[in-house]
């Protein structure tokens, strides 16, 4: 989700009708130029170069948004005939994967990964960054964090669950988190909170078309038999999870 306020204009925009590496391209009825929606950035037209502001967002199911905002409005669409699907990750999650960062620097997190493992701690994008990505196989929620905190590097542990929710330690105060709001709960540092950073599903053949499989965590894949050789792993973060 982007914001479309550039400078001292609101601009307006619409599908181009064309593809670039799988990822529709978009145009700003202002200038007519061109946009990337994976980055948000202009590739040609008198805006080349400007980049939207990236807003935060989640996917979620309906019912667990209402319940968490009873409040909220929303905004109602159509499905335009065409080439364009249906968002599926409740049917078919396995060929999806949660795409960490923005604009050209991301990492993709598999399905599989993450429904196995449900949280994880991993090198971050920038130095100094690392992070903790967490996904619910019940909702498909997933979230991800800078693990600092004043200038500290915090790693977890799993911590018994808070009827039913998942709750991280932080090894060096044993406060508790919840990791899909990056919040402290409870403990010396409660009322805490991590940064956030952008987290998208992405079609994993999407994301490979655009940008390529080197920034792929997935599940080690398994050995083959002996005289067949073995296939070499996919790295898979650094510890934490199940």
């Amino acid at each position: 989700m982007y914001g479309r306020t550039l400078g001292d204009r609101v601009l307006e925009f619409g599908h181009q009708g064309i593809l670039y590496r799988n990822s529709f391209v978009m145009y700003d009825k202002q200038t007519e130029s061109l946009w990337l929606h994976v980055t948000g950035e202009a590739l040609q037209g008198p805006l080349k170069g400007s980049k939207l502001e990236f807003l935060p967002s989640v996917v979620v199911p309906w019912g667990l948004w209402k319940l968490r905002h009873p409040g909220s409005r929303v905004l109602l669409g159509r499905k335009a005939r065409g080439m364009m699907g249906a968002f599926a990750l409740g049917r078919a999650r396995e060929l999806y994967g949660l795409s960490v960062g923005q604009g050209r620097r991301v990492r993709l997190y598999t399905w599989k990964l993450l429904s196995r493992r449900r949280w994880l701690q991993d090198e971050g994008l920038e130095e100094g960054r690392p992070l903790l990505v967490a996904a619910d196989p019940e909702t498909g929620l997933g979230r991800a964090w800078v693990r600092v905190l004043d200038g500290r590097t915090l790693v977890f542990e799993e911590a018994a669950p808070e009827d039913g929710a998942l709750r991280l330690r932080d090894r060096d105060s044993g406060s508790l988190w919840d990791p899909f709001q990056g919040r402290c709960v409870s403990g010396k540092r409660r009322g805490a909170e991590l940064p956030w950073v952008p987290a998208t599903f992405w079609l994993l053949e999407r994301w490979k078309g655009f940008f390529g499989e080197a920034g792929i965590r997935d599940l080690p894949a398994p050995e083959k038999k002996e005289g067949t050789g073995t296939a070499a792993p996919a790295p898979a973060g650094e510890g934490g999870g199940r």
